[in-house]
């Protein structure tokens, strides 16, 4: 097997790679890390791997190695220093695969089962609530304003999910509304209001979609104005509100694939 090796921290292919961390460097690469073994063999399957990267303990691993080069990318061997400056885990496993980023081709197919995320800023509980998607039978979750699909944090926390589920991304949240309402679709914001829909009581047809919002305001007012009501999860007096992705997951269950309360 024919691969580069680099032991220094300063390479500049290391500190490349570990620039992409930032969301700004990710966009402008067009490039994304998928660390760990489960990440890689998902990633792998959907996008183009441009660098296996591997530590000298892991450079003898065939699968991963076979991985990259039939995707045509090429294999790097680093220290374990150079490889803990790249990886964002406390605890590498000594594999990380450098992914194109696929291009989204942002059309919203009219017979999916979609969720929407208005400003969750959180990465982990976007990764969180596209784990949830999948699990629950959503085919595509539709981001306005949100982490990013490609952060390290994001991908982790959904083990998978986001290369499993198709993702549209939209830059405001007024943007979405058009398109779901041309297509026959109602749109419920999870929030508390007099007129709202209970969660596990009222029945929704299933083209109808939910909109869960950012971690410490919720639904914008701009997406509040648009949608063509709310939904409310009872919980007890004592608890103001859900987490963001609990929200999300306990609506999912409810209205998803495998839900009780979708009309026929």
């Amino acid at each position: 097997m024919e691969y580069t090796y680099i032991s220094s921290r300063q390479n500049p292919s290391v500190r490349r790679f570990a620039a992409l961390s930032s969301r700004r460097a990710r966009e402008e690469e067009g490039l994304f890390c998928a660390e760990g073994r489960k990440l890689c063999r998902e990633a792998a399957g959907l996008c183009r791997a441009e660098y296996a990267l591997l530590t000298e303990s892991r450079k003898d691993d065939g699968e991963y190695i076979k991985l990259c080069e039939d995707s045509g990318g090429e294999v790097i061997v680093l220290s374990d220093s150079a490889f803990e400056k790249i990886s964002a885990d406390s605890s590498p496993d000594g594999i990380m695969f450098i992914c194109r980023i696929p291009s989204e081709d942002g059309e919203i197919a009219a017979g999916d089962r979609l969720f929407i995320l208005d400003g969750v800023r959180d990465p982990g509980n976007v990764g969180t609530i596209l784990r949830s998607a999948a699990a629950f039978g959503y085919d595509t979750v539709i981001l306005a304003d949100c982490a990013d699909v490609y952060s390290p944090k994001t991908l982790r926390a959904s083990m998978g999910a986001a290369f499993k589920i198709k993702v549209c991304s939209f830059d405001g949240v007024e943007k979405v509304f058009p398109v779901l309402h041309a297509q026959g679709r109602k749109v419920y914001a999870s929030a508390l209001r007099g007129d709202s829909l209970t969660a596990g009581k009222d029945r929704v047809r299933a083209c109808d979609c939910f909109i869960v919002g950012n971690e410490g305001h919720g639904v914008s007012d701009a997406a509040l104005k648009l949608c063509d009501g709310v939904i409310t999860i009872p919980m007890s007096a004592a608890t103001e509100s859900l987490n963001a992705a609990a929200a999300a997951a306990v609506l999912m269950w409810e209205y998803g694939a495998y839900g009780h309360s979708v009309k026929e």
